[in-house]
């Protein structure tokens, strides 16, 4: 009966021993677990999140429509698995869901139950606290009553987006609570067999949501080549657009040839440039003009062309050379050519713009404008200093206004020698830059120019392109520039 006793009482030691031991060490085994799996498809959702945010933000550089991006990313995503992982996109200002590969699910809000759990400490951040800060962050994602899921979420420069990648944890979850059941149910004869048993299991389902990740990765490049394949195409077409934009401005030789001392500063942001400048010699006058259209890059382009057309066919074509009768021709021409006929419901596409008609014999200079200024720097020669002065242009554009009925002024200004006149669009003074990452602002313009007055005109194109290179920095070129300068010679 002792030996009886014994051998149960060892049996019941070893075998309470065992299951002692793989209890606890199992617990501790799949907390291990878990947290591994967890941090590892954090990092995985980050490269996705990254790739996704760094090819959304080369679009937006590139001049991409934010509506277009939009629509190709929630087309690209559509139908894909979303009950396991997927990505998707939050505007942060609407506090909605923007893109979500369930078309159902465009347009929720999230509220103060979303929350970011960090996977070692627990420490929780709400939502919109993750969001304000405008940092990349990733953790287990708890979203009240409903699911959870180990999600990577980071900001996309230039917009309220956020790109988040997200994985379910619910399902690694419940095959983890499944062999907790098994090894705590099991026989102490089999503790240790139950326990690799377990180990194997885990790693097997490890390496089948590995297979998967890897998987979902090779769609995710495959469908990133094709928009880059696409994107290409649409590159070389505005590549071509640059050469025929080109073709259609006026040569430089025909002002160089009227204005030995003159410069133009030209730097589209987006390789084609709603800026344009334009220029025509009419029997003893001279036309010049520098105007910035709606938009920049493409839409820019077009409204560009239309401008040089409507400007070919006022001046060179029906002679008018009255500076405000060419601004109002022109805006009875856009608009007509726009469809423009309501303030209300049309669309506000129109161009600001400077013309200047030089006339040689009376040396006389007609200015008017449309939002655009002009500058005249004239020397005194008593105090050997320069003198500054500004002919403003009327605050209305060439397109649909609430004003659009009144005439544009027509300014008559007297020229003497060695003045220098500017006309230009906005794009230099609203340039982001220096130390605090402002706009380059207007009076700094002005001192700019008046600085540069002992140089001739050429030079002082090189120095106005290396005073921007250096304000703009590491900053991205935020609009069209144009700049057009030029001195009357005595010999005019």
């Amino acid at each position: 009966k002792r030996k009886l006793k014994l051998y149960l009482y060892t049996f019941i030691g070893v075998g309470l021993t065992i299951f002692l031991i793989g209890y606890f060490g199992i617990s501790l085994s799949l907390k291990y677990i878990q947290q591994h799996y967890i941090q590892l498809q954090i990092d995985v959702n980050k490269r996705q999140a990254e790739r996704m945010a760094y090819y959304i933000k080369n679009e937006i550089r590139r001049g991409q429509p934010l509506d277009s991006i939009k629509n190709e990313f929630q087309s690209s995503i559509v139908g894909t698995e979303f009950d396991k992982g997927f990505l998707c996109m939050y505007d942060t200002k609407l506090k909605q869901l923007v893109c979500h590969p369930d078309v159902k699910a465009l347009g929720m809000s999230f509220n103060k139950d979303f929350v970011f759990r960090d996977p070692v400490s627990n420490d929780e951040t709400y939502m919109s606290d993750v969001y304000s800060k405008r940092k990349p962050t990733g953790g287990i994602f708890v979203q009240g009553k409903m699911r959870t899921d180990i999600i990577y979420t980071i900001p996309i420069e230039g917009t309220n987006w956020f790109v988040n990648a997200h994985e379910n944890i619910d399902a690694i979850s419940e095959e983890i609570k499944k062999l907790r059941f098994r090894y705590i149910s099991g026989s102490l004869i089999f503790g240790l067999i139950i326990a690799i048993s377990a180990s194997i299991t885990a790693r097997r389902i490890s390496r089948q949501y590995e297979i998967q990740i890897e998987n979902k990765n090779d769609e995710i490049s495959a469908q990133l080549n094709e928009i880059a394949k696409k994107n290409k195409e649409i590159t070389d077409s505005i590549y071509y657009a640059e050469k025929i934009q080109a073709a259609v401005l006026p040569s430089m030789t025909l002002l160089n040839s009227n204005f030995p001392d003159s410069f133009v500063l030209y730097k589209p942001k987006d390789i084609i440039s709603g800026d344009f400048y334009w220029f025509s010699s009419v029997q003893q006058c001279f036309v010049i003009v520098a105007a910035d259209c709606t938009g920049h890059g493409v839409p820019g382009a077009f409204m560009s062309m239309l401008g040089i057309t409507l400007l070919n066919e006022i001046v060179n074509h029906r002679g008018i050379m009255h500076a405000d009768t060419i601004l109002n021709e022109l805006r009875i021409h856009v608009k007509t050519s726009l469809g423009q006929t309501n303030i209300k419901s049309d669309q506000k596409d129109g161009m600001d713009m400077a013309i200047c008609i030089i006339d040689r014999k009376n040396k006389s200079l007609q200015y008017a404008g449309a939002f655009s200024p002009l500058y005249l720097i004239r020397k005194n020669n008593i105090t050997n200093t320069f003198n500054f002065t500004e002919f403003k242009a009327d605050r209305m554009p060439i397109g649909v206004y609430p004003k659009d009925n009144q005439s544009f002024q027509n300014n008559l200004i007297q020229l003497s020698d060695n003045d220098v006149i500017y006309i230009f669009s906005d794009g230099f003074s609203s340039q982001f830059g220096g130390d605090k990452g402002d706009t380059f602002k207007t009076k700094k313009f002005q001192n700019a120019l008046l600085s540069l007055q002992n140089e001739p005109l050429n030079k002082q194109k090189d120095i106005l392109e290396s005073t921007l290179a250096d304000w703009q920095g590491k900053h991205e070129q935020v609009d069209d520039i144009l700049v057009m300068g030029l001195k009357i010679g005595a010999s005019f």
